[in-house]
């Protein structure tokens, strides 16, 4: 391998190490941890109201229940009365027939509150059920999350040892001038060596001159560009010399 093949292999190498060290350095996902904790907080505390209230009404209608069967004691047994005790004396029927009408009408009211509750209890237990649905995805969605982030921060810790490691063995293998040559501008860009193109430095997208097309003729030769002084790495010689034929 080349000299400055191996100077862009150290390039790709800091490159690597800046991209995992911002991996690691994130904090987003930790952001993102918290948030998901508050909205699993907020929906289990939506949950835990909805049962609150269920229980409520489950307790007012067992008192409700105790209710209607009272009136509905009271029903039969005046309607007993009126039409077995109560012979011919108007004064009694007329108050068991006012009686029975009383209780009638409040074992409606009771009976339409039962209905009510029971409706109530329906939409409810259906809410209950969406939002043990929503806890249980929100909770799974937590650790999925979680683990997927620390395999990717840990994937990013083993990356940037191996980039590390890549690092200290190129710098014993590649010549001190080429190292010094790069090391002076990556002081200043961090993008230092790119590739020559067809004539053209992928670092600031433009076309060198014939001058600079020349030098890289010369082999394993420290090239830069004209335009932003970057390092240019230029193995394919054959497309360099037919780019100078064509001007």
């Amino acid at each position: 391998m080349s000299n400055m093949s191996l100077l862009y292999e150290l390039q790709n190498s800091y490159n690597n190490v800046e991209e995992n060290k911002k991996i690691i350095k994130d904090g987003a996902h930790l952001y993102l941890l918290r948030k998901m904790k508050v909205e699993f907080g907020e929906c289990k505390n939506k949950y835990n109201e909805k049962v609150k209230i269920i229980n409520a009404l489950k307790d007012d209608y067992a008192e409700t229940s105790r209710e209607l069967k009272e009136f509905r004691d009271k029903i039969d047994k005046d309607e007993f009365a009126l039409y077995n005790n109560s012979s011919n004396d108007m004064k009694s029927i007329n108050a068991l027939q006012k009686s029975i009408k009383n209780n009638k009408a409040k074992h409606k009211i009771v009976e339409d509150s039962a209905i009510e509750h029971l409706e109530k209890e329906e939409k409810l237990n259906i809410d209950i059920e969406n939002l043990k649905t929503e806890l249980i995805n929100v909770k799974n969605n937590f650790y999925s999350y979680k683990k997927d982030t620390s395999e990717k921060i840990e994937n990013a810790k083993i990356k940037l040892e191996i980039a590390n490691k890549n690092i200290e063995k190129l710098q014993k293998l590649i010549p001190e001038n080429y190292l010094k040559a790069f090391y002076s501008k990556y002081e200043h860009k961090k993008n230092v060596v790119v590739k020559l193109t067809n004539g053209i430095c992928e670092g600031c997208k433009m076309k060198v001159s014939a001058m600079t097309l020349d030098e890289a003729t010369k082999k394993d030769n420290i090239l830069y560009c004209d335009n932003c002084g970057r390092i240019l790495i230029y193995e394919d010689i054959k497309k360099i010399k037919t780019t100078k034929k064509a001007k």
